[in-house]
């Protein structure tokens, strides 16, 4: 399952509606807060997350990543080096989108990304 946080509320149902079309099954938040709710309780494969410089979603990642280390976590950002420097200064691994991106390019990542968080078998 994404865990899909982005406060803009047309490009949220764009992502998740375009993700649920490829097989993930997603939960949307519009805040921080509302993410950290949501993700109490349920089994989240992956962090998908603005940057949300008002409401700090590298904060939320921050706290989701404390509670749920295994989670893989991509960022997607209008300002890219801004967020590569903010996710960098979390010490935590995780990828950064530079936004506005092509829908093929965010479910690369996502594939990728998930992939990656698998263990891998002996």
């Amino acid at each position: 399952m994404v865990l899909l946080v982005e406060d803009d509320d047309p490009v949220r149902e764009l992502i998740a509606r375009a993700l649920r079309a490829n097989g993930f099954e997603v939960l949307a938040a519009a805040s921080g807060e509302e993410a950290l709710d949501l993700e109490i309780g349920r089994h989240v494969d992956l962090l998908l997350s603005d940057g949300m410089p008002n409401q700090n979603g590298f904060e939320t990642a921050h706290q989701i990543h404390a509670r749920s280390p295994h989670i893989p976590i991509l960022f997607m950002s209008d300002y890219y080096d801004q967020a590569v420097a903010e996710a960098a200064h979390l010490d935590i691994s995780s990828t950064v989108l530079q936004k506005p991106f092509a829908m093929a390019d965010l479910l690369e990542h996502l594939r990728a990304a998930h992939a990656a968080s698998r263990p891998v078998e002996p």
